[in-house]
């Protein structure tokens, strides 16, 4: 019996066998065979054992609840080894992927989730409803481009919840600073803007490094074979098509890639570069690789990369190799490798950046879609099948720029004068810094030692380290230990970047870059309506007409309009309020205060963990320095004790027979 640990492989879209069965017993048959035998092909996508695909959300919700509390139920009942492998058969029975999580508990955890399960199936039923589509045809250039257009709709619509939820959620920290998480979003590269910004500037500093280094520079196109598509440009159905999702023709392109660079390694060749993956008008993924390597290297790694991308059904374009592999050797007297590679970035982020004035057809994409209601549908089909878009290869990691850029100058001489750090490795990390700030990605690639750099090699790295509590909720009832590590949803511990690790040729420091610790909370609970301020004034008239909603406390007040009373004169004063009207205002008050008290208390709860992590990081630090000063302790007083042998035979007190080989080495 296999253990339920292991993590099966289960796909997400139908049996490979059943679906290659299917349409091989359609090959070489008529076109109505075939349409017959996709549209029975399209109605078994909907179905995933006991969940049967559809576009009700609730009915999907209701499901993942059900699931989970079953999965709750069996383990309270039959102990957890036993419930762990009827959950993983109620994982597999509906064609999900099992949790990778280490450990029992931790899988347990997942599994009693109904968020887990709610994600996983809203993900299968994205995917084997836009495959029902592209069976059906429907999925083209003539019906929905890129992604069919109920499936679109479905994506707006989930990003649209997304949206709400962002903005209904407050995210507090140990200052006590609030933002929607709608705000802070808009700061990172989820914000389509700086997205596409940061691209750009990434995009523009590899080339200029290729400058300098004298490299040549290429833009390659890579297709699948005609069976991973199931559409012709002509929008026919494609009698060779076999059943592959989009999702499993990116893993073909993948492993043709991961083949290439092998080759390349072994041959000695070194390159560096982008690949951005877009769809053909059926859903079928492309890549468009822009890369860089030496003038005299680039046959060799232009006809390695050749090799395999024609590696399958050569014959098929045998009279034009250029179908499946096109490669355009970018001139720097017409044009620069960036403005060669701008139109495939617009097209997959927002296609707003990228329109020349006066060139005709600038604004559309390759099958004559504007570029402003294409690149939606283009994003919509990347998160519909999960698929990276933008995969840079050579390149330092882009996380150490990125907490580069969050630094704050005032509180990193405030770290600094805490752990002492080794000057050079300081001095490394500030001009870093200041190259990132003024976003100049070509300084930074020199800082760091150039693209196709080892890991190992670079001066700097991110700092991972295992969060600590102080937490009861960390004590196991049943085993009886407690354990100080920060633990997650599903209790597992928590690793996070929260700094940079400095390396020099004298030593090593630690850099904290995140400072904040963030406690997520919704509107209602985070912006109580201010009762004192209602009811100073209020009466049991005038009460009903501020438009005090019970059910949606927190939001926005209506405005302060007066209901059945003429507010055109000025009124009396303010009558006293009566026994009624004080034990009402005095209830409001009381919940006012206790929420209130509620928010201060998750604020110093956060205050505390910062605290916690802070002294973590910091003693860390100053061990490791502890370190180093040893060890530098010790080679100083080795290469003292050296000096003083070498002296001693030189003046003849002391024999070479006297001294073992290699003391003094």
């Amino acid at each position: 019996m296999s253990s339920p640990f292991r993590r099966q492989g289960a796909g997400e879209c139908s049996p490979a066998l059943e679906k290659r069965t299917l349409l091989a017993g359609a090959a070489g048959a008529s076109m109505p065979d075939i349409i017959k035998a996709r549209n029975a092909l399209a109605e078994a996508q909907l179905d995933c054992g006991p969940w049967k695909c559809s576009n009700d959300e609730q009915a999907l919700i209701d499901h993942a609840n059900a699931v989970a509390r079953a999965v709750e139920v069996e383990t309270a009942q039959r102990g957890p080894e036993k419930a762990l492998v009827d959950a993983l058969y109620k994982v597999r029975e509906r064609h999900l992927t099992p949790p990778n999580k280490h450990g029992m508990n931790s899988m347990l955890e997942s599994l009693k989730c109904p968020r887990w399960w709610s994600k996983r199936l809203r993900k299968l039923t994205n995917r084997r409803l836009e495959q029902h589509q592209r069976l059906l045809g429907r999925t083209q250039k003539k019906a929905g481009i890129y992604i069919s257009d109920p499936v679109c709709r479905r994506m707006i619509d989930q990003a649209n919840r997304n949206a709400s939820y962002l903005e209904g959620s407050i995210a507090v920290n140990q200052e006590g600073d609030e933002y929607t998480l709608a705000e802070l979003a808009e700061l990172g590269t989820s914000n389509p803007k700086n997205r596409y910004a940061e691209l750009m500037v990434r995009i523009n500093g590899l080339e200029r490094w290729g400058e300098f280094q004298g490299l040549a520079s290429a833009m390659w196109t890579a297709t699948l074979q005609s069976a991973k598509h199931p559409m012709r440009h002509n929008g026919s159905p494609n009698p060779k098509y076999d059943g592959a999702t989009p999702r499993e023709a990116q893993a073909c392109l993948q492993k043709q890639w991961s083949k290439t660079r092998a080759a390349w390694d072994r041959a000695g060749l070194r390159v560096y570069g982008l690949r951005i993956a877009e769809p053909h008008h059926d859903g079928t993924p492309h890549w468009h690789i822009l890369i860089w390597m030496r003038p005299e290297d680039e046959a060799q790694v232009t006809a390695i990369m050749r090799r395999y991308a024609l590696e399958h059904c050569p014959e098929e374009v045998a009279h034009n190799p250029s179908i499946r592999f096109k490669s355009v050797r970018i001139d720097p007297s017409k044009g620069s490798a960036t403005g060669y590679v701008v139109k495939y970035v617009c097209k997959n982020v927002n296609g707003e950046q990228y329109a020349r004035k006066h060139v005709d057809g600038d604004d559309l994409d390759s099958y004559g879609e504007p570029l402003a209601t294409s690149a939606p549908r283009v994003d919509a089909w990347a998160r519909c099948w999960g698929i990276r878009q933008f995969q840079f290869f050579g390149e330092p990691p882009i996380d150490v720029w990125r907490q580069l850029r969050r630094t704050d100058e005032e509180r990193l001489a405030d770290w600094e004068a805490a752990t002492r750090p080794e000057p050079e490795a300081a001095a490394i990390l500030h001009d870093a810094r200041k190259v990132a700030i003024a976003g100049d990605y070509y300084k930074y690639l020199c800082l760091m030692g150039g693209p196709m750099q080892a890991r190992a090699a670079m001066p700097i790295r991110p700092w991972r380290v295992v969060r600590q509590t102080t937490d009861i909720t960390n004590f196991d009832r049943i085993t009886g230990e407690w354990s100080s590590d920060k633990l997650g949803r599903y209790g597992e511990p928590v690793i996070n970047t929260w700094g940079l690790v400095v390396n020099s040729q004298v030593g090593q420091a630690e850099y904290l870059t995140r400072y904040y610790r963030w406690t997520i909370e919704r509107k209602g609970e985070a912006n109580v309506v201010d009762f004192k301020r209602i009811t100073d004034t209020a009466t049991p008239l005038n009460l009903v007409g501020v438009g005090v909603d019970f059910q949606r406390v927190g939001e926005a007040a209506a405005p302060w309009t007066w209901t059945c009373i003429n507010n055109c004169t000025d009124g009396d004063a303010v009558a006293p309020l009566d026994e009624w009207e004080q034990q009402l205002t005095g209830s409001f008050g009381e919940h006012d205060r206790h929420l209130r008290t509620e928010r201060q208390r998750r604020i110093r709860n956060i205050q505390q963990q910062a605290a916690i992590d802070a002294r973590q990081y910091r003693v860390m630090s100053v061990k490791r320095r502890l370190e180093h000063e040893e060890r530098e302790r010790l080679r100083a007083s080795l290469e003292e004790g050296r000096e003083l042998v070498i002296g001693w035979l030189a003046r003849g007190e002391l024999s070479p027979a006297d001294i073992t080989p290699g003391a003094i080495a």
